[in-house]
């Protein structure tokens, strides 16, 4: 929701006092998701109150302000004072406490099929230190070639709190097969997947959609290493081959950060 406020004429004390409330998004807090989310507040000696992007003020031109109701001119004379209020402040939310960040990635890079991009699915649980820094744990689905239980930990910081807002991130940890090795069955005998560590830094841009929402988009590197065994027979006998495969990713993210 958008706030618009033109000029009105005799305010008295109580209603300059419930304009500030107004600006700030106490009272409508959609006002912080607004474009323009700095505004000036230019308070006239007649009681009225003007809020807006301020032009300029000084002692000769006096003072211009624009809004959505039009373009205004005042001279000194008429000013009682102009504040400069950061709507901002008020859509960042709660300072610490409890958040989850559920995620949707697709992994680019060439493999066995060419480079058809693997898909992953992630969430994570953690908490929020401050405005800027969060932690947690986090799980979830992905493929590579078989699928796989990524569970790791997370590091993420946030550059400058804003509506829009840089961040970079930091995912470490290991990855359990959850299917068996296609190619396993020899003679009897049954090959096998094994897990292996995973690391995923990123750098994205966190889009704020309220006091409790934001939308994250990020691109990353992932490293992953995955093995497996496939069995065999030769004029030894039987005999098992291990293959170590490490995939280097290019990753895209997109993700809601709920708080």
């Amino acid at each position: 929701m958008s706030l618009k406020i033109c000029l009105m004429p005799d305010l008295t004390l109580l209603y300059r006092f419930l304009s500030v409330f107004l600006l700030a998004g106490v009272i409508f807090p959609g006002v912080a998701t607004a474009q323009n989310r700095k505004q000036d507040i230019v308070y006239l000696k007649s009681g009225s109150v003007l809020a807006g992007s301020l032009i300029y003020s000084d002692s000769l031109r006096g003072v211009r302000i624009n809004n959505d109701c039009g373009s205004w001119l005042f001279t000194m004379a008429e000013v009682d004072s102009v504040v400069f209020q950061d709507l901002n402040h008020w859509s960042q939310g709660k300072r610490s406490g409890y958040y989850n960040l559920s995620s949707g990635s697709l992994l680019f890079g060439e493999g066995a099929d060419g480079f058809v991009p693997y898909p992953s699915l992630t969430m994570i649980n953690g908490y929020q230190w401050d405005q800027r820094l969060f932690t947690g744990a986090g799980l979830g689905y992905e493929y590579f070639g078989w699928s796989i239980l990524p569970v790791f930990a997370e590091l993420l910081w946030l550059m400058k709190p804003d509506i829009l807002t840089p961040y970079l991130s930091l995912r470490s940890g290991y990855a359990f097969p959850l299917s068996k090795n296609p190619d396993s069955y020899l003679n009897g005998d049954q090959g096998k997947n094994y897990g292996g560590v995973l690391l995923n830094p990123e750098a994205g841009l966190r889009i704020s959609a309220g006091d409790r929402y934001a939308f994250l988009i990020g691109i990353g590197y992932r490293y992953q290493e995955l093995s497996w065994t496939s069995p065999g027979y030769d004029w030894n006998g039987n005999y098992s081959r291990k293959t170590i495969t490490r995939y280097n990713r290019i990753t895209l993210k997109a993700g809601i950060l709920f708080r």
